[in-house]
């Protein structure tokens, strides 16, 4: 891989895993159109050390070599890492326009995903199998609607939709936290080596950085830049997902979030949300609708006895005993019922022998 000048500027700064940001920054600025960065590093060596140190500036001054660039740049190429930098072409401008966008984006896949028409998907790692069945279904229909679908790759949520996208052919984007030699977490190492074959995968830092607690909501405002809209699938009230929300609110993005009945607790961020503004859905139609998307939802058809059940559900989860009652039928002769509507995404299971709605259905 070719690079400029400039963009060699920001892999050879960014490489210097003690630096701030803004030190990266001011230094970039400094160095990127002179002949010989050694030269400007010892001219301001004073203004340097104040900011960064005398041990950082030693280690910088003394690595603004061709040799050490190479030794960078060769464990890029070893990993199959492009890197985009700030000021490279292919660098998205949604995340280009917010604050303190990363400097360099380390990629592995299809680098044009970052010029789509891009929608978020973020949840809880701990959701109900109600909660993945909705993110299933909605990573689906937005993939087939021609949105690429940006996310994490955490278990619960996450890793449903990137699943879904997956499965039916769609773009996906998953954004990690550390650097590409400590996926986290590990299990899915394999999903994010399929991601790379099948999509992209992006993180803002070089491959050796091992994720810290920290980096996970720092690394949900990429989630949310790159985003037009953004759907909280679930989260409790101290869930990470809570960030990706605020970033997306701060950056003027959409933000839809699906509904939960009271006291559900992996979803009460979903419900204080929706109190601050954001848009209830619980359908993907209503996403589709707001982006002039007209795409049908292909709603199976359900016979008299299914939709009796369905009305059973229309005001929460039940035990399957009231949803019997419900239905003047015994435990048994629904159990096919539930089969079936499970089959089709109707329902799902949100506890033991608890069902609940996965979407709203029509009658008409």
């Amino acid at each position: 891989m070719k690079y400029r000048k400039d963009e060699l500027c920001y892999i050879w700064l960014d490489s210097f895993l003690g630096l701030e940001y803004v030190h990266k920054k001011r230094i970039f600025d400094m160095i990127s159109e002179a002949p010989e960065i050694s030269a400007v590093l010892t001219g301001a060596k004073e203004y340097l050390i104040a900011e960064i140190g005398e041990s950082a500036f030693n280690t910088v001054k003394n690595s603004a070599n061709s040799a050490y660039l190479d030794y960078v740049l060769s464990r890029l190429s070893a990993r199959g890492i492009r890197a985009l930098t700030y000021v490279s072409e292919d660098y998205p401008q949604s995340l280009k326009d917010t604050p303190a966008p990363p400097l360099v984006l380390y990629a592995r896949g299809d680098v044009s995903l970052l010029g789509k028409e891009i929608f978020g998907i973020v949840g809880s790692r701990k959701s109900l199998p109600l909660s993945v069945k909705i993110a299933e279904r909605y990573s689906e229909s937005l993939v087939k609607a021609g949105f690429t679908i940006v996310t994490g790759i955490a278990e619960g949520i996450d890793c449903t939709a990137i699943k879904s996208a997956l499965s039916c052919g769609g773009n996906i984007i998953s954004v990690i936290a550390g650097g590409f030699d400590n996926i986290y977490p590990k299990n899915h190492l394999s999903l994010a080596e399929e991601v790379a074959k099948k999509g992209l995968i992006i993180s803002e830092h070089p491959p050796e950085i091992a994720p810290q607690r920290f980096m996970f909501p720092v690394r949900n405002r990429i989630i949310a830049g790159l985003s037009r809209g953004v759907l909280i699938v679930s989260g409790g009230m101290k869930s990470g997902t809570l960030y990706t929300a605020e970033y997306a609110e701060e950056y003027g993005r959409d933000v839809f979030c699906v509904p939960y009945s009271v006291g559900v607790q992996s979803g009460a961020i979903c419900n204080e949300l929706i109190k601050r503004g954001a848009m209830l859905t619980d359908t993907p139609q209503d996403i589709l609708d707001f982006y002039g998307k007209a795409i049908s939802d292909n709603e199976p058809e359900l016979n008299e006895e299914e939709l009796k059940v369905v009305r059973a559900l229309a005001s929460g989860s039940l035990h399957i005993e009231k949803i019997s009652n419900y239905a003047g039928k015994q435990v048994f002769e629904i159990m096919p019922l539930l089969s079936s509507l499970e089959i089709k995404g109707i329902i799902a299971k949100t506890g033991v022998n608890v069902f609940g709605l996965t979407r709203t259905v029509s009658e008409e």
